[in-house]
């Protein structure tokens, strides 16, 4: 009896944090990462030192043993093949793709947002030139242009910044922009715009502790905040949304260490907040579904939900992963955090001292060409930060006999 025990160990889940690759070449603070949304081997940087950068996979060439065909493999080290100066007077805080992969938009503190358009050159693709080329500059803001982002079918990009307010531009053909609506409603600065996975609306994050959602109205002329949500006790740093099909709950972060995860509500589940009731009171309960203390000391600046398509063995006949988030903060550390069943998460594996400096930005991405054991699964994610670098790490988690 003691040996058949023996033999049905229980499996228990080990998580690790390991770092892959340091990105050096800012002379500054960087303050966002943005993978190319179709092919995660090309990476946006930007940072304080007025530049943007592109940086590109590393693929490694190398002899397979089974004949004499030589296979691709790509690594976890990048290199810069481009970078955008000029353009902006002052610290870049936020670049974006469009969801094709053909622009890129930087929004500075010089009040400014920039559109690059990528120059179609097929014969430069497999080498190391990626050009770009700034075809459009948007003015309107008052000052400091915090965050851009853009919409899911790419006709739209937001902007918010230190003026307390939200921009909504479309594009024209011709690569002209047009400004289809100033938003007017938050009370402090804006920190943070994001849009929903799937349909064009859009939520924008608080120095005033809130979160909106704003919604073009039915009659197509202008926009207007749908619902707001006093999310946190202090500013909300940043938001993100579960990557499934249907769009799925929202985590919102922030400076008083909580996490927070959110429903979407809602008819089309686009709301982040109560939602009107018969009588035609607002509902002010938003559909908080649950909220925890992160392991963070200082405030959390960012974070990003492992989407299905960053899932190493989503395809795979493997078990499905739990919800993951990443997130980084004031404290210089990387944490990822797991649901362990509904409403009840937990921190899997941290790096306190992940970089030397404050973490301003974190986003998982994948690695489709690595081959992957049973036993363990392989997620990958980047980080930006203060200290001028940008570090590539991978979440494993394996299991092990208990």
């Amino acid at each position: 009896t003691n040996e058949s025990k023996n033999t049905k160990k229980k499996k228990k889940k080990n998580h690790k944090i390991a770092l892959k690759a340091t990105l050096v070449g800012h002379k500054d603070a960087v303050w966002c990462v943005a993978f190319e949304p179709n092919r995660n081997d090309i990476l946006a940087t930007c940072s304080s030192d007025k530049t943007v950068k592109i940086w590109k996979r590393n693929v490694v060439k190398r002899d397979d043993d089974d004949d004499d065909v030589k296979s691709s493999h790509q690594t976890c080290e990048f290199r810069c093949v481009c970078t955008l100066d000029g353009v902006h007077e002052r610290t870049i805080r936020s670049v974006s793709w469009s969801p094709c992969g053909r622009y890129l938009a930087s929004a500075s503190f010089d009040a400014t947002v920039a559109i690059y358009q990528r120059a179609e050159d097929e014969e430069n693709e497999e080498e190391d030139e990626v050009k770009f080329e700034c075809v459009a500059a948007l003015e309107g803001h008052e000052n400091e242009v915090k965050s851009c982002a853009w919409s899911p079918s790419g006709s739209l990009l937001a902007t918010c910044g230190r003026d307390k307010s939200v921009w909504i531009w479309e594009s024209a053909p011709g690569n002209h922009f047009e400004c289809v609506a100033v938003l007017h409603g938050h009370t402090q600065d804006v920190k943070k715009v994001k849009w929903h996975e799937t349909e064009d609306v859009l939520y924008s994050a608080s120095y005033d502790d809130t979160v909106k959602t704003w919604k073009e109205d039915l009659d197509g002329d202008d926009w207007s905040c749908s619902g707001t949500t006093k999310a946190h006790e202090s500013t909300v740093w940043d938001l993100t949304q579960e990557k499934v099909k249907e769009g799925g709950r929202f985590a919102t972060v922030s400076d008083d260490g909580w996490v927070k995860i959110w429903k979407a509500g809602g008819a089309q589940r686009t709301e982040i907040s109560g939602s009107s009731s018969s009588s035609g009171k607002k509902d002010d309960a938003a559909p908080l579904e649950c909220s925890f203390r992160s392991g963070h000391d200082r405030p959390i600046l960012c974070v990003d939900w492992l989407g299905d398509a960053n899932r190493k063995n989503s395809e795979s006949g493997n078990k499905k992963q739990p919800a993951t988030l990443a997130a980084g903060g004031g404290d210089n550390s990387v944490r990822v955090y797991r649901e362990k069943e509904t409403g009840v998460w937990e921190e899997a594996a941290a790096v306190v001292n992940a970089h030397e400096d404050d973490v301003n930005d974190i986003a998982w991405f994948s690695m489709a060409s690595e081959k992957e054991e049973t036993e363990q699964s392989t997620n990958y994610f980047a980080s930006a930060s203060d200290d001028g670098t940008v570090k590539i790490w991978t979440f494993c988690s394996s299991n092990v006999d208990e």
